[in-house]
């Protein structure tokens, strides 16, 4: 029983990070089973994703005058649903920028495809440092999922709990999509 007790928070946290890593390579192994392509640029384009749902929670609102002002008045909750409407769609556009440049090396030895990824992590990682900078960024959080929780003589964060809890629900709603649409049928087809 000691045993287990020292084990918990191991264990717990484990499965939390587990299932934010599970949710990258679910996303990597869907464009490398479909596309066949080595995408190196994957790391990257969810890092720019973090960098930029940061931006749109809580945006520089010098630059906005009274609209940032009513923006940073929102609560954030709301912007965090922002966020994750608006970073995805961002990226989105990014990844099609690199799919446009990928089709050049459709046909051709898969090095081509691999270096090209690359280059597009490498172009991404710098651009993040440019212009975010090389120092440390916190993400503000929600006052729903800031704070500790006592579980079993243990104290837990609360917003590794609702970011696992995030990912497993997008998991399951990727593995809803495989299976049970269409569009599904013609990815697992590919």
């Amino acid at each position: 029983m000691d045993l287990l007790l020292n084990l918990l928070p191991h264990i717990v946290n484990g499965l939390g990070l587990g299932l934010l890593f599970a949710l990258i390579a679910l996303g990597f192994m869907l464009i490398v089973g479909v596309m066949e392509v080595i995408n190196l640029a994957h790391g990257s384009l969810f890092a720019l994703g973090a960098y930029l749902a940061m931006v749109i929670i809580s945006p520089d609102i010098s630059r906005f005058g009274a609209l940032g002002e009513w923006y940073v008045s929102l609560p954030m909750g709301l912007r965090y649903v922002v966020a994750i409407l608006i970073a995805p769609a961002l990226v989105a556009v990014v990844g099609m920028g690199i799919e446009v440049c990928m089709r050049r090396t459709y046909g051709k030895v898969p090095l081509y495809g691999l270096l090209l990824t690359f280059g597009a992590a490498m172009v991404l990682e710098e651009s993040i440092r440019v212009i975010w900078g090389t120092t440390e960024q916190v993400l503000p959080l929600p006052q729903n999922v800031t704070g500790a929780f006592l579980m079993g003589g243990m104290i837990y964060s609360t917003y590794r709990f609702f970011a696992a809890g995030f990912a497993l629900v997008l998991i399951v709603l990727v593995w809803i999509f495989l299976e049970y649409t269409p569009y599904g049928a013609i990815i697992k087809a590919g």
